[in-house]
């Protein structure tokens, strides 16, 4: 299979990309610009991995067309919406600056929308794909000052829904995966403190943090040739949003 991973530069792309790889697809990973691409392509070196990188910027999608088009001339079976910039500081919805939440809505959710929409004839043409959206329990629990994070996030996993109706008579699946919370590098002001982790292990009925390696074997029966599993959503949470009530209640 030939796979597309967006926003392979994170932890938790790197872990599907590492996966894929290892079951012998040929992969292929973004960054938003050519400097974080250069990192990238020198992490994975580091790391053994001959994923093939490509520039993706989802604020700006249409300037990656030329790289797409030499990829979708050679057939694109996988895709792997995992790419998601973040705009901080975190605000209460209604605090929120109109500006940033417009250029969050046009980079996360209608980015990943031009995608999809750019690839999509490829694969009902070929009558073969898989399309994976990596979202968050969030969309299920609510997060605090996450209001535009959780908008966009909504509304891919709605489309999702859709485009697994509109497209699983063409062979071409389109699933989504719900995470909870990892340790990775963006959440490692959090983790690295042991009371934080303490506390939230003692609510995850899993009893501990996701590691990034969870999140890529997950995706196998999603991205597997021979499968009868469309519009579906998988939790990798560890059990939330269900809870442990001892943790909770826990002094």
């Amino acid at each position: 299979m030939r796979v597309l991973i967006t926003g392979g530069g994170s932890d938790i792309g790197r872990s599907i990309a590492r996966r894929r790889l290892a079951l012998g697809d040929e992969v292929f990973v973004t960054a938003s610009s050519e400097a974080s691409l250069e990192k990238l392509r020198a992490r994975y070196r580091d790391d053994g991995l001959k994923a093939q990188g490509l520039v993706l910027d989802l604020a700006a999608p249409g300037r990656s067309d030329a790289a797409l088009e030499g990829l979708l001339a050679q057939g694109l079976q996988g895709l792997v919406l995992n790419a998601w910039t973040r705009r901080p500081p975190l605000h209460r919805f209604h605090e929120l600056p109109q500006a940033a939440l417009e250029e969050d809505v046009t980079a996360n959710l209608m980015g990943n929308v031009w995608l999809l929409r750019r690839l999509l004839p490829s694969m009902v043409e070929a009558r073969w794909g898989r399309i994976v959206f990596i979202s968050s329990i969030s969309t299920v629990s609510g997060t605090g000052r996450y209001g535009a994070y959780i908008l966009c996030k909504s509304a891919l996993e709605g489309l999702m829904r859709n485009l697994a109706v509109d497209y699983g008579a063409f062979n071409v699946l389109s699933n989504t995966v719900r995470l909870g919370l990892f340790k990775t590098t963006r959440t490692k002001k959090y983790w690295s403190r042991p009371l934080y982790v303490e506390r939230m292990g003692g609510v995850i009925p899993q009893g501990a943090l996701g590691e990034p390696e969870h999140v890529g074997e997950a995706l196998d029966a999603l991205l597997s040739a021979h499968q009868y599993i469309n519009g579906a959503v998988l939790d990798v949470t560890g059990g939330l949003p269900m809870f442990r009530l001892e943790g909770v209640l826990k002094p």
